[in-house]
């Protein structure tokens, strides 16, 4: 659950990133200038979280439980953002709160929130994420922007290759129900792809502009159970308008206060290191899949060793 947020995970230059837009007469046209200078300076910590996530997450996060609890450690955080800041810092279509909480009723089950206790890595977090909020909002902004671009960068990128690789695997799951529970996922994705594109029409987007986008830009398709980095509207998009705000914000400050807001940005990835860390399963689940992986290498191996003889 580089930054892609924050980084989550990390930040992936999908081919909208790759080719900014030079033309200042464009629609879709967006100053770096202020990007780039925050990315520079936050660039050795965000590297520090993509190592971290590189080298633990890599095998696991086909894994469930590490997903959901990942998108779990993360979950307070949004809810916070969501909470705090205004519409005109945090636009409500880039609201995720409500999708994070559907996929753990679809995983943890409806009653989940009973049993639900943010352990003390997000605590601390949120601790500090209030000091920094009632100091500005526009501090706060800075752990925002970081986090949304994260989910809409490397987000969408996990999420693809963790859907392909649950695809791909060639070992049994783990029992029939989890089988039983893919197919019934895989049956609801075409009717919640189409109200997804009902919903969108209305802003103008079609079910083909949802389905059409070459991976990692985006997931396009809502399955159950993945809805966290599941946005009906064009990421590209997403990304222009939180670019613009950003810009409108830092663009205004002097230099002792983009000082204070590249230091929260590099509080960021320093804080999201710690939750990383606490992320369960992780060690099992690599575990488990390398067993796995080197039996059948040794099974495959011994096979043809008989077969020559």
């Amino acid at each position: 659950m580089s930054t892609e947020a924050a980084t989550l995970i990390p930040d992936i230059k999908d081919t909208s990133e790759n080719a900014e837009i030079e033309d200042v007469n464009n629609d879709d046209y967006v100053d770096m200038t202020f990007t780039k200078e925050v990315r520079q300076a936050t660039k050795d910590v965000h590297k520090l979280t993509d190592v971290l996530v590189n080298a633990k997450f890599a095998i696991a996060l086909s894994d469930d439980e590490v997903w959901y609890d990942g998108l779990l450690v993360f979950y307070e955080l949004y809810k916070f953002f969501e909470t705090h800041l205004p519409e005109s810092l945090l636009p409500k279509e880039l609201h995720r709160v409500a999708a994070f909480e559907r996929d753990f009723a679809y995983f943890y089950g409806a009653d989940w929130k009973k049993s639900y206790e943010p352990r003390p890595a997000v605590k601390e977090y949120l601790a500090h994420l209030e000091k920094v909020a009632a100091k500005s909002q526009v501090l706060l902004f800075a752990f925002a922007f970081q986090m949304y671009m994260a989910l809409m960068s490397g987000g969408q990128l996990l999420q693809k290759k963790r859907m392909i690789a649950r695809k791909l695997w060639i070992f049994p799951k783990d029992n029939a129900e989890q089988e039983e529970q893919q197919r019934q996922a895989e049956a609801d994705a075409a009717a919640a792809t189409a109200k997804a594109a009902a919903t969108a029409a209305d802003d103008g987007i079609t079910e083909n502009d949802l389905r059409a986008r070459p991976m990692p830009v985006q997931v396009t398709i809502s399955q159950v159970g993945c809805e966290a980095t599941y946005f009906p509207v064009r990421i590209a998009t997403l990304k222009i308008k939180l670019r613009r705000i950003f810009n409108e914000v830092y663009g205004k400050l002097n230099e002792e206060e983009r000082a204070e807001f590249i230091e929260e940005s590099r509080n960021v990835f320093r804080m999201n290191i710690k939750l990383l860390r606490t992320v369960k399963g992780v060690n099992r689940a690599n575990l488990k899949k390398l067993a796995i992986a080197v039996v059948f290498i040794a099974g495959i191996y011994v096979a043809i060793k008989l077969a020559v003889k």
